[in-house]
C-alpha cells in the first residue's frame, strides 16, 4: 500500500473512498495509519466530494470511528493544498450539516404540509450562500479516464469541472406523507449558483448507508455494463442519483425529476376505466381477503377472485405519455431494458420492498427507476409476511414488455446482465464488503461497544448469500438448488419464481400482486 502511495494519483483513491472509511477502525495500526494517511490525501485534494461522503462517519455512534474521522478532517484542515480558504469551507460544512440533520428530524406542525424555513430554520438561511458544491449525482461521480491523466489537473476527473454551489434555500419545505410513520419526509429545495433549482428529500429514521452503497455499487454495474459489446450496444444502464447519509439514521436523497410510481400511474388509469374507486376499491379487496383467508388457497383467491377484477392496462400508459410511434417504440425497449436490469441487480443484493411507490416510470425516456433501498440484504424475507419474489414480474410489469412478454427482450437483458454481474463478482463484492467492516446500526445491537473490527453475523451472512447468487445458487426464493445453475438456467428459475401465483398470493396484500 505504501508503494501504491507514491504512484497512484488521488482521484483512484477517491473511488474507493467509501471502502477505506469503513476501515478507519481496523485490528492494525500500522494499516490505520496508513487507511488515514490516504483519506486525508484526498480530502485535500476534493474537499468539496469528500466531505460529503465523510459526513456520516463524522456523526457516528461509535466513539472509536468518530474520533478518527475528526482527526482525519483536522489533518486535512491543515495540510490543504488548495489555499486557506479551505479552513472556512470545513467550518461551514460542519455548520450546514448539523442544521440539514435539524431538518431532517423537524416534526413539523400539527397536520401542517409545510415548514416555514425562514422562522423555523432562520440561521440556515443567513448562512446562504454556500461556497459548497450541491451534493448531486454529477458533482460527486468521478469519470475514470481511458488514458494517462496524470500530467492533467485532478478536478477532470469529475464529470464536469465547474459544479454548481448552494447559493440559497426555498422558504418552505414540503412534509411529504410516508408509509412508515410516525416518519416524516420532507422536501427542501436548494437553489444552486447554476441558476437551477435542486430537490432533495430529507429522510429521518432511515440508514442510509445502504442506500449510498447501493448508488455505489449501481455505479460499478454501469461501468461494467459499458465494456461488453452486448450490453454496450443495447445502452444498458441503471438509473443513479445521489444519496448522502449525514448520519447513521438519517440523510438526503435527490430528487429523480420526471417520474412517477408505478401505483399512482395504474391506479389512474383503472380510475378512467371505471375500475378502480379511491374510497371503496381497496377497502373491498381488503374484505375479500379476510372472507376467503384460510378457506381458498393463496393462489386460487389471487387468481379467481382478486386478478379479474384488474386486467392489465400498462401498456396504456405509454401509448398516452408516448404518442409519437418512434419515441413509443423507444420508451418501451428502455422500460424493457432497465426493468430488466434492475431485475437482476435487484435479487443479487437482496432487495425487497419493491410495491408500487418505489418503482418510479420517467415519462419523458420509459426508463424504470427504483427508489429506496431500506429493504436490502434479504430483509424482505424476515418481514411478517415475507417478500417470496425475487423482483416484481407482476401481470402489468409483463403487460408493459408488449406482445412477447417476458420471453423476447426482458429475458435477453436479463441473461446478459447476470453473466456480466458473474463475471465480475469479486469486484462487486469490493464495494459490498463495506458492510463488514461498518455494519449498519440494524445488524448492530451494541454497536457503541464495537471500538474495533469484529466480524458481524448479520454482514457476513448477507454476503455470504451475494456470493452464493453471483455463483449462480438461487437463494432466498422456494429451495434453493443444491448446484449452481448456468445463467440461462438461473434467470428462468427466477422468471418463474417471480410470476408464480403461489408465490404472490402469500405477498402483503398492500404490496399489491394485482397492479
Amino acid at each position: 500500500m505504501r508503494g501504491c502511495l507514491k504512484d497512484l494519483p488521488t482521484y483512484q483513491w477517491f473511488i474507493v473512498l467509501s471502502q477505506l472509511v469503513s476501515r478507519i477502525c481496523h485490528q492494525n495500526e500500522e494499516i490505520v495509519r496508513i487507511v488515514k494517511h490516504i483519506i486525508t490525501s484526498v480530502l485535500q485534494e476534493y474537499p468539496q466530494q469528500a466531505l460529503w461522503m465523510m459526513a456520516a462517519v463524522t456523526k457516528s455512534t461509535v466513539a472509536a470511528r468518530r474520533d478518527a474521522a475528526a482527526e482525519i478532517i483536522q489533518a486535512a484542515r491543515k495540510g490543504s493544498r488548495h489555499g486557506n480558504d479551505n479552513g472556512g469551507l470545513f467550518v461551514q460544512f460542519a455548520g450546514l450539516v448539523d442544521h440539514l440533520i435539524k431538518l431532517c428530524f423537524h416534526p413539523g406542525q400539527a397536520k401542517a404540509r409545510t415548514i416555514n424555513m425562514s422562522t423555523e430554520f432562520s440561521a440556515l438561511k443567513r448562512m446562504m450562500p454556500l461556497g459548497i458544491i450541491l451534493p448531486i449525482q454529477q458533482s460527486l461521480t468521478v469519470t475514470l479516464p481511458s488514458y494517462d491523466q496524470s500530467k492533467l489537473d485532478s478536478s477532470l476527473t469529475f464529470s464536469t469541472a465547474d459544479h454548481p454551489t448552494i447559493a440559497g434555500i426555498a422558504d418552505e419545505a414540503e412534509i411529504l406523507s410516508s408509509l412508515q410513520r410516525p416518519k416524516k419526509v420532507h422536501s427542501s429545495c436548494f437553489f444552486g449558483s447554476d441558476g437551477s433549482h435542486h430537490p432533495f428529500l430529507c429522510k429521518p429514521k432511515d440508514d442510509l448507508r445502504k442506500d449510498a452503497r447501493m448508488m455505489e455499487f449501481t455505479a460499478m454495474i454501469n461501468h461494467l455494463l459499458s465494456k461488453y459489446p452486448e450490453s454496450r450496444r443495447r445502452k444498458l444502464y441503471i438509473r443513479t442519483f445521489a444519496v448522502i447519509p449525514l448520519t447513521e439514521d438519517c440523510g438526503m436523497v435527490e430528487w429523480v425529476p420526471n417520474t412517477r410510481g408505478l401505483r399512482h400511474i395504474l391506479q389512474d388509469i383503472y380510475i378512467t376505466l371505471g375500475k378502480f374507486d379511491r374510497q371503496r376499491t381497496n377497502p373491498s379487496i381488503k374484505k375479500i381477503y379476510d372472507q376467503y383467508q384460510g378457506k381458498m388457497p393463496d393462489e386460487e383467491l389471487l387468481k379467481l377472485k382478486i386478478l379479474p377484477m384488474f386486467p392489465p392496462i400498462f401498456h396504456r400508459w405509454f401509448l398516452t405519455t408516448f404518442s409519437e410511434p418512434a419515441a413509443w417504440f423507444r420508451a418501451r425497449v428502455a422500460y424493457a431494458h432497465t426493468t430488466a436490469v434492475w431485475s437482476m441487480v435487484g435479487h443479487i443484493v437482496g432487495l425487497g420492498d419493491r410495491h408500487g411507490e418505489n418503482i418510479l416510470f420517467d415519462s419523458t425516456t420509459g426508463d424504470c427507476v427504483h427508489v429506496d433501498f431500506s429493504c436490502l440484504f434479504d430483509k424482505g424475507l424476515q418481514l411478517e409476511k415475507p417478500e417470496l419474489v425475487p423482483f416484481r414480474l407482476t401481470q402489468n410489469m409483463i403487460d408493459g414488455l408488449g406482445i412477447t412478454g417476458y420471453e423476447g427482450v426482458f429475458l435477453k437483458v436479463c441473461e446478459i446482465t447476470l453473466s456480466v454481474l458473474r463475471t465480475h463478482k469479486e469486484t462487486l463484492m469490493s464495494v459490498l464488503e463495506t458492510f463488514i467492516h461498518d455494519p449498519l446500526v440494524e445488524w448492530t445491537k451494541s454497536h457503541k461497544s464495537s471500538v474495533t473490527e469484529v466480524e458481524n453475523p448479520h454482514a457476513q451472512r448477507a454476503i455470504n448469500n451475494i456470493k452464493a447468487r453471483l455463483e449462480g445458487v438461487v437463494v432466498g426464493v422456494g429451495a434453493a438448488p443444491s448446484l449452481p445453475l448456468a445463467v440461462e438456467g438461473q434467470v428462468r428459475r427466477l422468471i418463474a419464481e417471480a410470476i408464480s401465483h403461489k408465490n404472490l398470493g402469500k405477498m402483503y396484500i398492500w404490496w399489491m400482486p394485482w397492479f
